[in-house]
């Protein structure tokens, strides 16, 4: 066979998508992963290729096993390559699609995706492997193995990092393990994900089916009437209230399989709460350095390296000229932003501001979401999930909403799409018409229910 590479081919994908799994009692390619169809996910990869797409679901000769499928898809079309995939591989991926059709040399009669040495799905024929598949049928020899033989197919060996997109969906196992694997990967890919997350204390439903997920690169108001179920949610997250049922990731890390206390570290958490408790002769910049190993009212002094980065990040936030003066003496706006500074001690990769402008004056919330504005443009900074009662704090860093009700996920999404009257009448249970003033909002109440 000649080594030399082919230009770029031009061909069509034919999904073989017939045939019932008596595991799964009905066809395969309806059998559901995820809320779509299994045939739903293979055609969204076979779109990548920009080839036509050729389903296969009912073959000219049946009983012979995926040597029916290719037999049929030779006699409907022309095409001098035909590219192959089986409906219950979902996972095939745009990437190794398009590096299995790479392998495939001048003159060679197809290649075959090589893996545990066995060869399999996908693969690629070329016209000329039409007669090794007509020896097979006749010769009975109905295996994919057989015709990558027969037709003397180059075999090409899947490198580890894309086996995972060879996983076959056969049986209500193979289901399972799918949508868990699934679950990790999205994850792992996202700040934080709530999975029919619940929630009872003494009896009491307090929060429900809660799902949400925050993804890298968003920023999210948390919006909720008292008694909605904010703070429990937060508290599931940050690791201080254990949920009832559900599934709970964080940085790509799931609850019950990773140890909360040093996942913790990577939260920065402003709150009331924590305001409460400062010291108030404590300098500014010990405060910050105390953040370091997230505790309050330290003895002794801070180590060298502390302040140093403690100092960095004063004037990261803005706040430099406040270094020396103690807890007591600052306004609640420099408190909120002393206390941002303390959480961004440790780097987290998550800040949760749990009603930061609870207690400012209009001035000084104003000052402070500017300040909150500039934080989140802030390339290296960390993900903001901002909880509060009032639309007028929403500022254009934030491009996601998440609106609680009784402990439901009322709507969830893009700013564009989830923040209107609607949504905000059903989560305060009372009529409520938003308006917008250029990229700031303001409610007013026309009916109380």
């Amino acid at each position: 066979m000649s080594s030399s590479p082919l230009p770029l081919l031009e061909g069509v994908v034919c999904i073989l998508a017939g045939g019932r799994s008596r595991r799964m009692g009905k066809p395969k390619a309806t059998v559901e992963l995820a809320g779509r169809p299994l045939l739903d996910w293979v055609q969204k990869s076979a779109e990548s290729m920009g080839w036509p797409i050729l389903i296969i679901d009912q073959d000219i000769v049946k009983g012979l096993g995926p040597l029916g499928g290719i037999q049929t898809a030779l006699s409907k079309t022309s095409a001098k390559h035909l590219l192959f995939l089986s409906c219950d591989m979902p996972f095939v991926s745009p990437t190794l699609l398009l590096k299995l059709t790479q392998q495939l040399k001048k003159n060679d009669p197809g290649v075959f995706a090589f893996a545990d040495g066995f060869a399999g799905f996908p693969f690629l024929i070329s016209r000329s492997a039409e007669a090794a598949v007509k020896t097979c049928i006749d010769t009975q020899t109905h295996s994919l193995q057989s015709l990558a033989s027969t037709c003397r197919a180059r075999r090409w060996k899947v490198p580890a990092s894309l086996k995972p997109a060879l996983r076959n969906i056969n049986t209500p196992a193979d289901l399972r393990a799918a949508e868990s694997w699934l679950q990790q990967v999205e994850a792992e890919d996202s700040v934080l994900m709530v999975k029919n997350l619940g929630m009872r204390r003494d009896g009491i439903s307090i929060l429900s089916d809660f799902d949400w997920v925050v993804r890298k690169g968003e920023h999210w108001v948390v919006l909720g009437a008292n008694g909605s179920g904010k703070t429990s949610l937060l508290s599931a997250l940050t690791g201080y209230m254990t949920p009832t049922s559900g599934h709970l990731w964080v940085l790509g890390k799931k609850y019950g399989r990773s140890d909360w206390r040093h996942l913790r570290k990577r939260i920065g958490l402003v709150s009331s709460s924590i305001r409460q408790m400062m010291a108030e002769s404590e300098p500014a910049l010990h405060t910050v350095a105390s953040g370091r190993a997230a505790v309050i009212d330290t003895w002794g002094t801070p180590t060298q390296t502390d302040l140093r980065a403690a100092r960095k990040i004063l004037k990261w936030i803005e706040c430099d000229y406040l270094s020396d003066r103690p807890w007591a003496v600052l306004s609640q706006g420099e408190r909120q932003r002393i206390l941002i500074g303390r959480a961004l001690m440790a780097r987290p990769d998550l800040l949760i501001l749990d009603e930061p402008c609870a207690g400012l004056d209009p001035v000084a919330r104003e000052r402070f979401l500017e300040f909150l504005e500039r934080l989140g443009n802030k390339p290296t900074g960390p993900t903001l999930v901002f909880v509060t009662h009032h639309v007028e704090e929403i500022t254009p860093i934030f491009s996601h909403i998440l609106m609680i009700r009784r402990g439901r996920n009322i709507a969830s999404g893009s700013r564009e799409t989830i923040l209107n009257s609607k949504n905000l009448s059903e989560t305060f249970g009372a009529t409520i018409r938003l308006r917008s003033s250029g990229s700031r909002f303001a409610a007013r109440i026309t009916h109380l229910s």
